[in-house]
């Protein structure tokens, strides 16, 4: 018994030592989790995404909770650690690749469930980075087509003006939703190359998309028009998958253009946005497309088809406004709820 009782002394001590141990681990490693509250899969959630600020050393792990049916989470840091992101809740269990960005989707049977998202620095150095929060959206990249005189107001005796308010930001924002590639807007018009040929640096200099420009043959209205719809279906063929937003205006053929094309690929078309520059427009010319005024009016009309988030929404509206757009923030507001 008292060499029973010898051995077991140390035993015991060493236990102990590995409790400490593993203790301080754990407090080193994981602090208390944060609550990030709940995500609505709607757009009556105007705080999305939600962004966390971290600074997490080497080892170091950090927990949120997040009550939603599922979301998606990413890092964004300017350093290049390596981390991971990881997700529970009871028996689901998902986990991010280890990278300087990772990404992850976490989702179940659609109830509303605590979920418990973890952020783990695997690296070696010291992690400064954000994580963005959001619900799951539909982030295929979109096609865009545009006129471009849909872009490019009248030209005057000083030369091409700057862009209508807000549609350059409004073309940026949804070329690149989704992590889209730049410069695949495709342009069509009836002028001739010769034409066109100061269009692609004005662009430049306001900042509006670079992408082909489709030209023409003539400015007359019916061979216009049918050069169009062949421009704009071999768009369409030589990509099948893809689904695409249509924009352009009340001046010449565009909304003529557009119903063909929405007649023949009835479900390749997103939306379609007409801008009015006439004084009257028969409801029949533009029927099932979105006539509006200006580009604020189209932003808002994209985040109600769920085609940009509030902020990005936003962002256009007040860029319009800061181009010369008439419109209050009071305007903006109404706008914005009235899509929702």
């Amino acid at each position: 018994m008292t060499l029973m009782r010898n051995f077991c002394r140390p035993c015991a001590i060493l236990f102990a030592l590995g409790l400490i141990a593993c203790a301080g681990a754990c407090a080193t490693t994981d602090d208390e989790i944060e609550d990030v509250g709940t995500l609505a899969d709607d757009k009556s959630d105007a705080s999305l995404p939600r962004t966390v600020e971290l600074d997490l050393d080497a080892g170091e792990s950090k927990r949120f909770r997040i009550t939603t049916p599922a979301f998606v989470a990413s890092l964004a840091q300017d350093a290049d650690v390596d981390a991971q992101l990881t997700a529970k809740h009871y028996e689901y269990e998902f986990a991010s690749d280890v990278s300087r960005a990772p990404r992850l989707e976490a989702s179940a049977d659609g109830t509303v469930r605590n979920w418990t998202l973890t952020v783990q620095n695997r690296g070696d150095d010291a992690l400064e980075a954000t994580v963005v929060i959001d619900v799951p959206r539909d982030d295929s990249e979109l096609g865009i087509v545009s006129d471009d005189k849909t872009v490019l107001p009248p030209e005057t005796p000083e030369g091409m003006p700057p862009p209508y308010p807000g549609i350059a930001t409004m073309l940026r924002t949804l070329e690149l939703r989704g992590g889209g590639d730049a410069g695949d807007v495709r342009y069509v018009t009836a002028r001739e190359p010769d034409g066109v040929v100061e269009i692609p640096d004005w662009m430049a200099m306001h900042e509006v998309p670079a992408g082909t420009i489709d030209t023409g043959i003539s400015g007359v209205p019916w061979v216009a028009q049918a050069e169009k719809v062949r421009d704009i279906s071999r768009i369409f063929d030589a990509r099948v998958q893809q689904h695409f937003v249509l924009f352009g205006d009340t001046a010449h053929r565009d909304p003529e253009v557009y119903a063909e094309i929405l007649t023949k690929y009835p479900t390749r078309v997103t939306t379609v946005f007409i801008h009015k520059v006439n004084e009257t427009v028969p409801p029949t010319r533009v029927a099932g497309m979105h006539l509006v005024n200006n580009y604020a009016e189209a932003a808002a009309i994209a985040f109600g088809e769920e085609l940009l988030t509030e902020t990005e929404a936003r962002k256009i509206m007040t860029t319009a406004q800061s181009e010369g757009l008439e419109i209050t923030d009071a305007e903006i507001d109404d706008l914005i709820e009235a899509a929702r």
